[in-house]
């Protein structure tokens, strides 16, 4: 029999723009999507497959992997036993810390996997303090520790225009900006195809191709993006699913529940509890 899927999400109190996320997935997959976050993830047991920026990469026990913020990215098991992992989701301002305020943000450097025993060592450390509660200044410790573990894989340098998929090189198209900017402008309404290829002055199957080109996901994915990170924010606040769903332009409840737990690995209501609630009751069992 294959193992359980489970799944658990902390957000440490005390330690704002900080998130954790335990799970093992055997049939659940990630389409593709991207986080406003830094992703630090160590791979456990068995070996996980995906796709980041149109490259193809694999993580097997023992090994870390680190993605950029708005790194559009898949995830699934590249094993039948699936794959159990850890990761920290971190706000860029935090990294930032680690470089000097007037200086640019740092950024991931060449790979994505990678094996560092110390930087694992100190990662499974924090993620077990975050298991065990207790008092904030230890987890909090433990957790930065980790985070500075990180240096060593970093470097200073200009960050090229995310979502900006395979053709960022060549800049955004001035069409696609246009369609963007009035995606983020109504993340929460419905937006016609027609409506967003009139506004980019594109034809309807011209701007999918340029829009996945310069971003990396359809408009599509891209509005639903925004709304997941809109939607965790206001789990976050204590907000009741429901009005979320309603609020971020989810036909319903389940719909929401659907869309979140794909891209995020749990469903909203654990992702509340994980802020609301102690560890324990965060746990989303598949």
């Amino acid at each position: 029999m294959l193992p359980a899927e489970y799944a658990t999400y902390f957000r440490p109190p005390g330690l704002t723009g900080i998130e954790a996320l335990h799970a093992r997935f055997v049939d659940h997959a990630y389409r593709p999507h991207s986080h406003r976050t830094w992703t630090i993830a160590v791979v456990q047991r068995g070996a996980a497959r995906f796709e980041v920026d149109s490259t193809r990469q694999r993580a097997d026990a023992g090994e870390l992997f680190v993605l950029e913020p708005e790194a559009v990215h898949t995830g699934m098991a590249a094993v039948p036993e699936g794959w159990a992992y850890k990761v920290l989701y971190v706000e860029p301002s935090i990294l930032h810390d680690w470089a000097q305020r007037d200086d640019p943000a740092p950024r991931a450097a060449r790979w994505v996997v990678f094996r560092d025993h110390a930087l694992r060592a100190a990662l499974l450390r924090a993620h077990a303090a975050l298991e065990l509660g207790g008092p904030g200044l230890a987890v909090e410790e433990r957790v930065l520790e980790a985070i500075a573990g990180l240096t060593p894989h970093l470097r200073v340098a200009p960050a090229a225009p995310r979502r900006a998929g395979p053709g960022r090189g060549r800049g955004e198209h001035a069409a696609v900006r246009r369609a963007r900017l009035h995606l983020a402008e109504r993340w929460d309404q419905p937006v016609s195809l027609a409506e967003l290829a009139g506004v980019a002055g594109l034809s309807r199957f011209e701007l999918i191709r340029r829009f996945r080109q310069q971003n990396g996901l359809t408009p599509h994915a891209f509005q639903r993006d925004l709304r997941i990170d809109r939607a965790r924010a206001m789990l976050g606040d204590g907000v009741p699913v429901a009005a979320v769903a309603a609020v971020c332009g989810f036909a319903d409840q389940p719909h929401l529940t659907r869309v979140f737990k794909r891209l995020v690995g749990v469903t909203p209501g654990a992702y509340a509890r994980a802020v609301h609630m102690p560890p324990a009751y965060a746990r989303a069992a598949r």
